[in-house]
């Protein structure tokens, strides 16, 4: 117990109160997914049952520990692709099974949560698994404005998936135009022109993509 009590706090301090790329330890992560997984398993379960105690660092050791897990595909997911021919397609009884394949392997993935979200809410599925979809959906993303502020490439959002970039700007900062995206090499950060919003004042916005860029780097 004391020693779980440890990670959390070394976790809090790590995730909760920074906002700093300098000071962000993706390897913290990795050490508590690799060495530490009880620990991890259990708070993926309380964030599967939507536990209403599920701190902001909880919801980040599990969506940035994910992508150190076997499941993870880096935005290479051939469900994923799959997915998006369906939505173009208005199939909303595929999209609605699809996404859920994909949530029974990775669970902090935005494009299935939103999808199985208005999938269901179309087929008048039980209003409580929509509402544990929006729920999730919603955690990651006030996580992610959470853990950075998107101004700087100190200060960065940090996403596991290229598409999630897309689900912070419109589904969380109501941006409503882009006008050009650029990988910055040296920071790894995608700078993101945009029109400001009410929620998001600036008109450049940083996304770190690390992990993905890491991950895919390894694939090759």
């Amino acid at each position: 117990m004391k020693k779980l009590l440890l990670i959390a706090a070394t976790l809090m301090l790590m995730l909760g109160t920074v906002q700093s790329q300098d000071k962000f330890d993706y390897k913290l992560v990795k050490e508590i997914v690799d060495n530490e997984r009880p620990y991890f398993n259990d708070i993926l379960k309380l964030y599967l049952a939507d536990d209403k105690l599920l701190r902001t660092d909880d919801v980040a050791l599990v969506y940035y520990g994910h992508s150190y897990l076997p499941e993870y595909k880096g935005g290479n997911d051939v469900n994923e692709k799959t997915l998006k021919t369906y939505v173009a397609e208005n199939n909303f009884a595929k999209m609605y099974e699809t996404s859920k394949k994909i949530l029974s392997y990775n669970p902090v993935n935005l494009n299935a949560l939103f999808y199985a979200w208005l999938a269901s809410q179309k087929l008048a599925k039980p209003e409580a698994e929509t509402n544990s979809y929006v729920h999730k959906y919603l955690s990651i993303l006030e996580m992610i404005t959470t853990m950075g502020d998107g101004k700087s490439s100190r200060s960065p959002f940090r996403v596991i998936n290229p598409d999630d970039q897309d689900h912070v700007m419109y589904g969380m900062l109501d941006i409503e135009n882009v006008n050009s995206r650029n990988l910055d090499t040296r920071t790894l950060c995608n700078i993101i022109s945009v029109t400001p919003s009410n929620k998001f004042p600036a008109r450049t916005m940083y996304f770190d993509v690390s992990r993905y860029l890491s991950h895919t780097s390894k694939k090759k």
